[in-house]
């Protein structure tokens, strides 16, 4: 009986929690196959905008992504407001929607906190090459891990910018899936339980921060956008398979204007070169407490 009523316990769970960011995943999924990336199709971003009144800040918002991480625009801050995750397995399915490959979580696969506010994962897609760039650099790949905010439905994007080198091993984990797809024309496939956590990176602390929107219609704006600052690596054959999921059609917006937005660079102050510059007065100390010794 115990244990009935355990399982009975999860699937209200797991339905209560579908029914809360339902609304919100459809707003994230909204308009796959109403629009493209070819300029010469009437459809492109620079059309985007015209598509759809509901669209109307593809074109006329002030807050758009993605945008350029400079030197000149970003503002150094310490170590603070880090993105704290509490991740845990659940069922997947794996997805073409189109326009990107997309890892869809189903159940409570866990959550990040950013201000004090929690935000829980949906999913993971990427986009090739990269939307972001850093210092007018433009990378292969870029993964966004989606969060929502059940209560308000706003949502937190986590983002990892990748070059090519070393396979990336989560896309290595999924790659059995991606060949299925691309081999049968298949849509959907089910990769079973995956562990959120095996999607981070935690060698690295400093990342960019900014308010932005959704890189797709209807580049819904006040988007909370978290952007690793280290570059991972990631294979071409690992970047190919994504894009013959799509059919070889490359799925970057392209830059957005910043206008005056501040645009943050969070680092980790342990004895490195970046807590000379961010707060010089604690780190002569230090070094004179340790050299003293």
């Amino acid at each position: 009986m115990k244990s009935i009523l355990v399982v009975l316990g999860h699937i209200m769970l797991i339905v209560s929690l579908h029914a809360a960011t339902n609304e919100a995943q459809e707003f994230i999924s909204n308009g796959h196959g109403e629009y493209d990336y070819d300029e010469d199709s009437g459809r492109g971003p620079s059309e985007w905008g015209n598509l759809k009144p509901e669209w109307a800040l593809c074109k006329k918002g002030k807050m758009q992504s993605p945008v350029d991480l400079t030197n000149v625009t970003v503002k150094l801050v310490s170590d603070s407001d880090v993105v704290y995750a509490e991740y845990q397995p659940s069922f997947t399915t794996l997805l073409n929607r189109g326009h990107d490959v997309a890892l869809e979580w189903k159940g409570d696969a866990g959550s990040i906190e950013i201000n004090g506010v929690e935000y829980r994962l949906q999913q993971v897609h990427w986009h090739a090459p990269s939307e972001h760039t850093i210092r007018g650099k433009r990378y292969e790949l870029e993964r966004h891990a989606v969060h929502v905010n059940s209560d308000t439905n706003e949502i937190a994007v986590i983002s990892v910018l990748y070059k090519i080198g070393r396979n990336d091993p989560f896309l290595f984990k999924l790659r059995r899936y991606l060949k299925t797809m691309v081999e049968t024309n298949v849509n959907e496939t089910f990769p079973g339980i995956i562990n959120p956590s095996d999607t981070t990176c935690h060698d690295d602390e400093s990342f960019y921060r900014y308010t932005g929107s959704l890189t797709t219609p209807p580049c819904s704006e006040g988007v909370i956008w978290t952007v690793q600052r280290k570059i991972r690596t990631v294979s071409r054959r690992q970047v190919d398979l994504l894009l013959n999921v799509v059919h070889g059609n490359e799925n970057a917006r392209p830059l957005q204007a910043v206008n005056k937005r501040e645009m943050f660079l969070y680092v980790s102050c342990k004895g490195t070169g970046w807590d000379l510059i961010l707060n010089p007065l604690q780190y002569i100390q230090r070094k004179l407490f340790y050299s003293s010794g």
